[in-house]
């Protein structure tokens, strides 16, 4: 009888999954490696989900009459040797560690002669020869070229996994109360979406940058860990908004960026900003990473990112502007912190961004043009509901008192003063960037 192993690492689901396709007319042994480095790499918030996500994986497959094996990396080897399948399948990841393992991979496969296959889940079309200057090149030369909406790869009626005699280790159990919102099992994750494809999609464009109101799916935690397929996704946002399809297809362009240039994980994508003069005040950076800025917008979505893993995507880009431009910090300190505390930290998204943000990367926004914290919680949180949401000392406040920094701690003493005014703060990097740049 046929015999196929699939690895399972960012795909922790049942539903339209290449791992899946076809594996009813022989055995079937999935597994899952427990992979050290990247336990010790990511934060407790997306370890909580993703062990949670796996378990409710292995529950999945046992209803169907299969079973995970989990199994230290130590004795992978040895799995292959005991399992002997006649063909292996993993799905390609693009981050550099992942690279370097199926690079190692690979000839334990060939020495044993067996057939492997590399199928695609977390990209929406295969990486390109070379990276393209702008967004909006890709999203017209590459993307809608190549991405294929498919078929549904259908949930198996059955699963055939022999005994295997190996060494399992239980799913680790990790304990972080931010992710527990986020808790789902896979038919629920269906159902949030299906919401929003019922109830939001259509009014993507203009809810999306609100942060007070549910414009946005939230489906980036599950699309972290696998919990839902970015062709199902696609596949029901096509024709109906674009937005949201060019959103999707932001996610191939910053992974497709992370293959052909993995030194950005710790590097500039441009040159010319390679040794720009961050400024490393350890006081300042940790009053953003707690909300205590002095910036209620900036403080709202620093807070929110602690308590619920996550943070409103317009939120993001404005505590990523106000770190890396009114404090002057370096963006691999916001980086780092964000793929800590995120339930849905992904190093490509991550890098992308924040290098975006900071205009160090591709397709960023020139150096001179600086986020106004103040200006975007006026026209994106007018009434200041997401801000009073977050900031509980601010509730009382009107949205002119926010609005009015020099005297907010006057009105509201339990509550910071700024760190550094937006047009101060803006001046000193204008004034920084200009001497670096020689402009």
């Amino acid at each position: 009888m046929y015999r196929t192993a699939a690895i399972f690492r960012r795909e922790l689901r049942l539903t339209d999954n290449p791992l899946l396709e076809g594996v009813e007319a022989g055995e079937f042994v999935p597994v899952f490696f427990l992979d050290d480095y990247n336990q010790q790499e990511h934060g407790d918030s997306l370890r909580a989900l993703f062990f949670h996500a796996l378990r409710q994986l292995a529950e999945g497959i046992e209803r169907l009459g299969g079973r995970l094996y989990v199994v230290p990396p130590s004795e992978q080897e040895r799995f292959w040797d005991a399992v002997r399948p006649d063909e292996v399948r993993f799905c390609e990841d693009v981050e550099p560690y992942s690279r370097q393992r199926d690079e190692q991979l690979i000839p334990h496969l060939q020495a044993r002669g067996i057939r492997y296959r590399i199928l695609r889940d977390s990209l929406l079309c295969p990486v390109p020869n070379t990276t393209y200057p702008s967004f909006t090149q890709f999203y017209k030369r590459h993307f809608l070229p190549n991405v294929t909406l498919g078929t549904p790869v259908p949930i198996p009626q059955r699963l055939y996994t022999p005994e295997v005699d190996v060494p399992v280790v239980a799913i680790p159990q990790v304990d972080a109360e931010p992710a527990c919102p986020w808790y789902a099992t896979e038919e629920q994750v269906q159902k949030r979406w299906q919401d929003f494809v019922e109830h939001g999609l259509a009014h993507y464009s203009e809810r999306r940058n609100l942060p007070s109101v549910p414009g946005v799916s939230r489906m980036s935690p599950y699309i972290r860990c696998g919990m839902i397929s970015l062709r199902q996704m696609l596949r029901d946002a096509w024709g109906v908004r674009e937005q949201f399809v060019k959103e999707l297809a932001w996610r191939d362009f910053y992974s497709h960026l992370l293959v052909h240039h993995p030194e950005t994980v710790n590097m500039e994508l441009r040159p010319e900003w390679r040794g720009f003069p961050w400024r490393h005040d350890e006081e300042h950076f940790e009053r953003w990473a707690q909300g205590r800025t002095g910036i209620p917008l900036v403080d709202a979505g620093m807070r929110q990112l602690l308590q619920e893993g996550w943070m409103h995507n317009r939120v993001r880009m404005v505590v990523a502007s106000y770190l890396t431009k009114h404090l002057l910090i370096d963006w691999r300190w916001g980086e780092r912190w964000f793929y800590l505390h995120l339930v849905d930290a992904d190093l490509a998204q991550n890098v992308g961004n924040w290098q975006w943000a900071a205009g160090c990367g591709a397709d960023a926004q020139p150096y001179y043009r600086i986020f106004n914290p103040v200006l975007q919680a006026q026209k994106f949180d007018p009434q200041a509901e997401y801000i009073r949401q977050y900031v509980p000392e601010l509730r009382e406040a009107t949205s002119e008192q926010l609005a009015d920094l020099e005297n907010l701690h006057r009105l509201v003493p339990e509550y910071p003063e700024p760190l550094v005014m937006p047009d101060e703060g803006r001046r000193r990097f204008l004034q920084t960037a200009q001497q670096f740049f020689g402009g």
